[in-house]
């Protein structure tokens, strides 16, 4: 019965660990797309959101933008400190959008996942899976008896 709990543990960590590798990479590449083909709008700060914690304080930004379909659209994403202290409500941005899917924004300079973050995210996902694998492929040794 250990043995069965230890594969559908090891089978666990082994998917959670290719799915958030692949999530991660994937989201790498769809905002280096962005960067290099994304299409430019004027957007409006909407509100501001400060959620603080005990050790992190995250800066989001609301706003709102019309790309070339039409459709206004509303986003949120975390922005720097900086960035979140100097601008209102009202306030005019420059946007960059997914050219293909407008619905992926982020104010100009601000949102890109980075390549620091990409790397250390991987090489924790890749221990997850290799934990995983051991658990899922490792040989079984079975329990001696007492003498």
């Amino acid at each position: 019965m250990a043995l069965i709990a230890a594969r559908v543990l090891g089978a666990a960590f082994v998917g959670v660990g290719v799915f958030m590798l692949v999530m991660t990479w994937g989201s790498y590449q769809r905002d280096k797309v962005i960067l290099r083909e994304g299409l430019h709008a004027e957007g409006t700060v909407v509100k501001k959101e400060l959620l603080a914690a005990d050790d992190d304080t995250d800066y989001v930004l609301h706003y709102a933008f019309t790309p070339q379909d039409g459709i206004r659209r509303e986003h949120q994403r975390n922005v720097s400190a900086n960035l979140w202290k100097r601008l209102r409500p009202g306030d005019r941005i420059q946007v960059l959008y997914g050219q293909s899917d407008p619905r992926r924004s982020f104010p100009e300079g601000q949102g890109v996942t980075s390549l620091g973050l990409a790397l250390f995210l991987s090489v924790v996902e890749v221990l997850l899976t290799l934990i995983g694998g051991v658990a899922l492929f490792g040989k079984a040794v079975p329990e001696s008896p007492e003498v």
